[in-house]
């Protein structure tokens, strides 16, 4: 296992998690329920982590971060199976499920 991001806000790790996982990445998700230790540990113990489960899908996963990245910076878009208004940052229709 190779830890592959960190020191990103929980929306955006679990984001990169669902991305990699439809992928076919293995990976997993760490520290994502711990922010309620605040005070007791400290803040760089606090982070939610992604860890790959295997080193050689290093390369594949940062292609995926790319993307994310990318996308991040797109424009609002609307639906094209129900015509609703998306936000920018979602890549699946809220009303639908249809993929962007």
């Amino acid at each position: 296992m190779i830890r592959l991001k960190s020191g990103v806000g929980p929306f955006v790790i679990q984001q990169y998690h669902d991305a990699l996982t439809e992928q076919g990445i293995g990976c997993v998700l760490r520290n994502q329920f711990i922010s309620g230790a605040a005070g007791e540990l400290p803040v760089q113990d606090l982070e939610p982590e992604l860890w790959l489960l295997n080193v050689d899908d290093a390369r594949q996963a940062e292609a995926v971060w790319q993307s994310l990245q990318a996308d991040s910076q797109a424009v609002a878009w609307v639906c094209e199976g129900c015509q609703e208004y998306q936000d920018a940052e979602f890549n699946i229709c809220w009303n639908c499920q249809q993929p962007r």
